[in-house]
């Protein structure tokens, strides 16, 4: 019987090996166009948009530059996700440690990645209590992997 903790870690290591040498090989990133749903600012919780996906990749970065008014704070602020067709969460980020009334761009770089046949990429934003209202300018950065 083999440790499935062992078989995990070796993943992560090819996976790190794979970037690695896309990295070193100069192969850049490329940033899907995003489709707007709603226009910005938004005052409640809401599907924001989507980014088409045409084809298999590998989701390297979501990046969010947002502009929050007061208040904003641990106890008032949004989560922005991004989702994938099923709904399944592969990426988050939320405004509770940054400025109010000051752009700012959050990222995260812990992915979990769609199916290879997932067709759309979904940015939602929620809030918690009562923040001020926010402006949402997402990214998606990636890597096509097929067709």
């Amino acid at each position: 019987m083999s440790d499935p903790n062992l078989a995990v870690q070796r993943q992560i290591l090819d996976l790190h090996d794979t970037l690695e040498s896309l990295r070193k090989a100069g192969v850049p990133p490329l940033y899907l166009p995003y489709a707007p749903r709603a226009l910005n600012p938004s005052a409640g919780s809401a599907t924001l948009g989507e980014f088409p996906q045409p084809w298999s990749a590998l989701i390297l970065a979501f990046y969010v530059t947002v502009f929050v008014g007061a208040p904003n704070d641990g106890t008032n602020f949004w989560a922005i996700t991004l989702t994938d067709a099923a709904g399944t969460t592969l990426a988050s980020v939320n405004t509770s440690a940054i400025s109010a009334n000051v752009w700012t761009r959050l990222v995260d770089v812990t992915i979990t990645q769609p199916p290879t046949t997932n067709p759309i990429l979904i940015v939602t934003a929620n809030l918690t209590l009562a923040p001020g209202v926010i402006y949402v300018v997402p990214s998606v950065a990636l890597l096509r992997t097929g067709n």
